[in-house]
């Protein structure tokens, strides 16, 4: 992708989702917002339900995917983001729908009442957003990461390194700077999370400096950024990319639990 080429498809369906149905719930927004939330994401939206979830009676759900999504979130006490990947599972236990999340990266997790949570798993295709819906086997315990006050410290830190893989890139042959420049900030506006208005200056500043630092990733690893001549250095480049979209994660998903804190306090 070039400077040039401005198609955007908007990442993290999860954390947008949440954070809307969770101020939809408090009664701060309408049904209509989340239904547009969904919308930015895909013009189609399924589900895939391997949670038997109600099909008559009053708490029926639409076959429709967003109109399935609004009454399965309509009946939800908490919420809670997951992004998980192997080496940092965000305190999801084994089971089949931490494998699915594991997978798709992302998980919204759902508090509705019964004893153990829903968890609804975004995956895209041609077009269309196919949300998997399980409920989990065994309780999901709070997570135990870092404050976010820890994490808005690791990724000021990130930060420098990141700028030098922008150097690493800028000074390939044929690489150009504008495009490099256009490139990031296309990747950056992909993985800013679009938030209700809220009160909490600390969850911005980390969503906007996790999409900083992924999208530098994301263009360094397309990129073929540089890490040495030898398998070794190419190892710990590798692995430091790995740490810095962890980070990422980690940060994301601790602002938007915020935001989603502030609408439904006391929860998970």
């Amino acid at each position: 992708m070039t400077s040039t080429d401005h198609t955007v498809t908007q990442a993290w369906p999860t954390c947008g989702l949440g954070a809307w149905a969770a101020a939809w719930v408090a009664g701060r927004c309408s049904p209509d917002d989340v239904a547009d939330t969904l919308a930015g994401f895909a013009g189609l939206h399924l589900i895939d339900d391997h949670a038997a979830l109600p099909t008559t009676g009053i708490d029926a759900v639409p076959t429709d995917g967003t109109l399935g999504l609004l009454a399965v979130l309509r009946r939800a006490r908490n919420l809670s983001v997951r992004l998980p990947d192997a080496g940092a599972p965000q305190g999801l236990p084994p089971d089949p729908a931490t494998a699915a999340a594991l997978t798709a990266g992302e998980t919204l997790l759902v508090d509705d009442g019964a004893p153990t949570p829903l968890a609804l798993i975004p995956t895209e295709h041609d077009g269309s957003c196919r949300w998997s819906v399980y409920r989990y086997g065994v309780p999901v315990p709070v997570t135990g990461t870092a404050s976010a006050g820890e994490i808005e410290y690791e990724l000021r830190e990130a930060v420098s390194e990141t700028a030098q893989l922008m150097a690493t890139l800028g000074g390939r042959a044929g690489a150009h700077r504008a495009d490099l420049r256009g490139t990031i900030s296309t990747q950056t506006q992909r993985h800013l999370v679009d938030l209700p208005p809220h009160d909490d200056a600390r969850a911005t500043r980390l969503l906007g400096t996790a999409a900083q630092v992924e999208a530098i990733v994301s263009v360094a690893t397309l990129g073929g950024a540089g890490f040495g001549a030898t398998a070794g250095q190419w190892e710990t480049g590798d692995h430091g990319l790995r740490r810095l979209v962890r980070l990422a994660h980690a940060a994301r998903a601790a602002a938007v639990n915020r935001v989603i804190g502030e609408f439904l306090p006391g929860g998970w």
